[in-house]
């Protein structure tokens, strides 16, 4: 019998699901895929987990969930022509309900349950880069008494821009864990996690973890609860990038509703943090290499931010400080005007985050959507100001300048105090 302990939310897994976690009845891993469309790398990435799998837990029941969204290019027709040893098995299947990736994982993870696996793994079914290695490296902390295992790859300095500017450095400050990848998608967890996320009633909540919150929602459950937490140095990531001036707006909505929501829900942990800690690292040697190259347009960037701008300057009004304001304005005229210093600060942008986190504690919510697509706006001039100044620079000198800022939103955490 499938577990469902919230009675309120229903099951993600479809009849044909159910059929094989009938055949199969226990298992002690649970390799995760949620696909959608990905017929050009889904059985690349499947045949990495079988032979991480074969190769690091060749004594250990495995099985492999591919769920999928209703896809139309026949990728659960190529997972299922992929090889497989003896003990590991495959569930190649749609989910049910709301489409997202979120209920793809809360399919996998009901899936775990059924099982009564030992270890969760979670990896994209985008993945050009992955290695049998990952298994290795997200799998075994959490047989050893890791609950949570998160992401840490070497990306190309403009890869993800939601991480970089939102996610990482509001993780960070927070929760006092310096995890850089808590969205990174790729993730290692114990079942007893598992079961603590399958548990919450923000899964009728909040829809858009159904979507793509589900990354920042499975990352703020585990440290929101104390969970111990560790990171996987997982190499070069390569996938499908998007660019934030065209095609991150339903991304950046679900992934900013479902953060700040959590960051509501969890307000009495993250106020008593004061500092910040380092995360252990667990690393292969194995895991190295070069990451693909990323096509950014620094001017339909910068015109994405001036071109939107003035929609939401009412907004900005209500939520920032007047000076806040007065150089947004100033940013706006002075952007696209060669490769001149705009003064604009790691402080205002922690300031501004902070405003509009604590703004959207206080919003009804039926006035959050309009909140967020205004961040959105700040965002993308945030990334434009970023690719102007590092244009020249190195990967590795970006990402100091990365930990810089997250340095001043953990400097800065007071101010949000004050104004939540």
């Amino acid at each position: 019998m499938i577990r469902k302990k919230n009675k309120n939310i229903e099951t993600a897994l479809s009849l044909d699901a159910k059929v094989y976690l009938h055949d199969i009845e226990r298992a002690d891993l649970l390799v995760g895929i949620p696909s959608y469309n990905n017929v050009l790398t889904a059985s690349y990435v499947l045949s990495q987990v079988v032979k991480g799998l074969d190769k690091y837990f060749p004594k250990l029941r495995s099985v492999i969930f591919v769920s999928d969204g209703k896809s139309v290019d026949d990728t659960l027709t190529s997972v299922k022509k992929v090889g497989l040893p003896a003990k590991v098995k495959l569930i190649p299947a749609i989910y049910m309900g709301l489409s997202g990736k979120g209920t793809a994982v809360r399919a996998i993870f009901e899936a775990a349950s059924y099982l009564k696996v030992k270890s969760v793994a979670l990896v994209d079914s985008d993945l050009r880069s992955i290695t049998p290695e990952w298994m290795k490296l997200l799998i075994a902390p959490t047989l050893a008494g890791t609950d949570f295992v998160a992401p840490y790859y070497n990306r190309r300095k403009y890869d993800g821009t939601i991480t970089n500017f939102l996610c990482y450095p509001v993780t960070r400050s927070l929760f006092g864990k310096d995890i850089r990848q808590p969205i990174g998608g790729d993730f290692g967890l114990s079942i007893k996690l598992v079961e603590n996320i399958l548990d919450s009633r923000l899964w009728n909540e909040v829809p858009d973890i159904s979507r793509f919150g589900i990354d920042i929602f499975e990352t703020f459950t585990a440290l929101a609860n104390g969970y111990n937490v560790k990171q996987a140095f997982l190499g070069v990531k390569n996938h499908d990038a998007k660019d934030p001036s065209s095609q991150l707006a339903s991304m950046f909505r679900q992934v900013m509703n479902t953060m700040f929501t959590c960051i509501e829900q969890s307000e009495a942990v993250w106020k008593q943090i004061q500092s910040v800690s380092c995360v252990d690292m667990v690393s292969d040697v194995s895991c190295g290499g070069t990451p693909e190259a990323i096509t950014f347009s620094l001017p339909d960037t910068i015109q994405a931010f001036i071109g939107n701008y003035d929609q939401h300057t009412a907004i900005y009004r209500a939520v920032l400080d007047p000076e806040i304001q007065t150089k947004l304005d100033h940013l706006k005229q002075t952007i696209n005007q060669g490769m001149q210093e705009v003064d604009f600060t790691s402080e205002d942008w922690a300031k501004i985050v902070y405003s509009f986190i604590a703004e959207f504690h206080r919003k009804p919510a039926y006035g959050r959507d309009k909140l967020i697509d205004a961040l959105r706006v700040l965002w993308i001039g945030r990334v434009g100001l970023f690719l102007k100044k590092t244009w020249s620079l190195s990967r590795d000198e970006c990402e100091g300048l990365i930990f810089k800022e997250a340095q001043v939103f953990e400097k800065l955490k007071p101010y949000l105090i004050s104004k939540y």
